[in-house]
């Protein structure tokens, strides 16, 4: 299936998280962590500084709903349960278009 935005993409990743206690989109984590690799930011708690003080930019394209971005602990919890085979072929195709 064609993806127009990377969002998109990633929005059809299947979430590996228990369905409990989930308060941010799996797919913005997922691309709030490629923004930050693109920022070279290297530590979960600067990605998170980053992002609050650019959430008024950020939330609404990136797909959350939440006032504050997700903690570094949900980021990082979130991404250690990332199927990287499944994140890569995603990359993929959006970049064939």
């Amino acid at each position: 299936m064609r993806s127009s935005t990377l969002l998109d993409a990633f929005s059809q990743l299947d979430d590996p998280r228990c369905r409990r206690g989930v308060r941010h989109a799996f797919s913005g984590i997922v691309l709030l962590m490629k923004l930050g690799m693109l920022a070279r930011i290297r530590e979960m708690e600067v990605l998170v500084r980053w992002a609050a003080a650019h959430w008024d930019e950020l939330r609404d394209p990136l797909g959350f709903d939440r006032d504050r971005p997700p903690c570094a602990t949900t980021i990082s919890r979130t991404l250690a349960k990332c199927r990287i085979a499944e994140l890569q072929t995603s990359m993929t195709l959006w970049l064939q278009g």
